[in-house]
């Protein structure tokens, strides 16, 4: 087949027609693009109303340009401007129903007219469209509550709390705490009883310092829930430390579930780990346990080649050649108020160089200024195991005491400290007359030990 040369004649009308048609259909839409663009670029950087008017003369069915002239009259603040601004979100709303941010928009704008079930269709419009976003529940939820209806309202704030969390759920508490003036079975009721919620709750008292609230609530979760490990159960446990709550700090300590993990728990009145059987560490671990502060000037280690009873002792071994401050060892421990306690403990000596000796005191926890007993200081040179005894008695509100390991005062400008020291078999026992009530405390070797006068023998 030989190729063939087709041509066209142009020279009749509406051949020229056929063909121009689409470049004129394609110069047109890009005409009107070009408009909508300049349009809607000028509406989101619309400086005044003017600048808004004129992006809605060159595109009059864009949301965008309505949005805008809505959005400055209803900043204006001038009463006289909303029904405008109104009217403008109505536009946006109807150029694009499917944008739920219009409808709230709209909402808020006729709520502020005084137009309460416009406002309401368009709150509902807004969930409809968007029924898993918390935007929307939320402000019909407030909208619910300025008409009185309560119930209706908080199960929409509910769900906006559940949909976003962050955001909201401090928030709508916040709105029930208000609303029910603190009745905390009421703002439960509200909100909802679930263990979450609770949870929220409990976070919210520890803000506002509500700490018998907060202790009330965290005792109503169930137990599995008390024991797991999170941020919630350790802020609680640090709040009530630092408003001396012990006993109740002592409580949640015990729900850690540290006894899964073959630990020993803490319980009223007990001195952890007292024969120095289980390891001792670093402050941070567990407030009613050891506290070891580490030192250049003093190494602290468990020695098993030393011991008054069972298999190991804490040595000390000073190499201190100028002054030291010797605060290094202690243990917090819970005890009742308004009682007499006793503590014993063994103590020996190698070497021993000072002028001012290592002693042992029981102070105040809520009050460490308070010391509440002291031993003497211990004897220069070399002594074997000796027992110290220290009785004691507690104040109506005290409701811990701190066993700490000091150093006697030195008023020389310099005060070397050198030698070693082992302690071991710390036990605490409640005095109730002249009948000692032995509490659980590492080992307890030389029973007899107990009932002769305090001090060093």
């Amino acid at each position: 087949m030989k190729d063939q040369l087709i041509a066209i004649s142009l020279n009749a009308t509406w051949r020229r027609i056929v063909l121009l048609l689409p470049v004129a259909v394609v110069l047109v839409g890009a005409w009107y693009a070009a408009r909508w663009g300049l349009a809607n670029t000028v509406a989101q950087w619309a400086p005044d109303v003017a600048a808004a008017q004129a992006a809605a003369r060159l595109a009059p069915d864009d949301p965008q340009v309505h949005y805008t002239l809505a959005e400055l009259g209803a900043r204006s603040l001038l009463p006289e401007q909303l029904p405008e601004a109104i009217r403008q979100y109505e536009l946006a709303a109807s150029l694009s129903p499917s944008d739920y941010r219009l409808w709230l928009k709209l909402g808020r704008a006729r709520g502020l007219a005084g137009h309460p079930a416009g406002a309401e269709s368009a709150f509902q419009r807004a969930v409809e469209l968007a029924p898993g976003y918390g935007d929307p529940r939320w402000f019909l939820g407030n909208h619910l509550l300025r008409e009185g209806r309560d119930e209706e309202a908080f199960a929409e704030l509910q769900k906006a709390a559940a949909a976003n969390p962050a955001l909201y759920r401090a928030q709508v508490i916040s709105v029930a705490w208000r609303l029910y003036d603190g009745d905390l079975a009421a703002v439960l009721g509200a909100m909802g009883n679930s263990p979450s919620m609770r949870a929220a709750l409990v976070e919210f008292m520890l803000d506002r310092q509500q700490l018998d609230n907060a202790v009330r609530l965290w005792g109503s979760l169930d137990a599995a829930q008390r024991q797991e490990p999170g941020a919630l159960r350790e802020r609680l446990l640090r709040t009530l430390l630092e408003a001396k709550r012990f006993q109740a700090a002592l409580q949640l300590q015990r729900e850690s579930g540290g006894a899964a993990a073959g630990a020993e728990l803490p319980t009223l009145g007990n001195l952890m780990n007292g024969g120095f059987e289980g390891p001792v560490g670093p402050p941070g671990k567990s407030f009613f346990d050891w506290q070891v502060v580490p030192v250049a000037q003093a190494q602290i280690n468990l020695d098993e080649r030393q011991r008054h009873g069972g298999a190991r002792s804490l040595r000390v071994v000073f190499n201190a050649d100028s002054s030291l401050v010797f605060r290094n060892v202690s243990q917090a421990v819970v005890v009742e108020p308004s009682a007499r306690y006793r503590l014993e403990f063994y103590v020996r000596t190698e070497d021993l160089k000072s002028i001012s000796t290592p002693l042992a005191e029981v102070v105040d926890a809520g009050n460490p200024s308070n010391i509440l007993a002291a031993s003497a200081p211990l004897a220069q040179g070399t002594r074997d195991w000796q027992s110290v005894t220290l009785d004691f008695s507690t104040a109506p509100q005290t409701e811990g005491v701190t066993v700490r390991l000091n150093r006697a005062p030195c008023y020389e400008p310099v005060c070397p400290l050198f030698g070693k020291v082992w302690y071991d078999d710390f036990t605490l026992q409640r005095i109730d007359g002249s009948r000692i009530t032995r509490t659980r405390a590492g080992n307890d070797s030389d029973s007899n030990s107990r009932n002769r006068a305090a001090g060093v023998r």
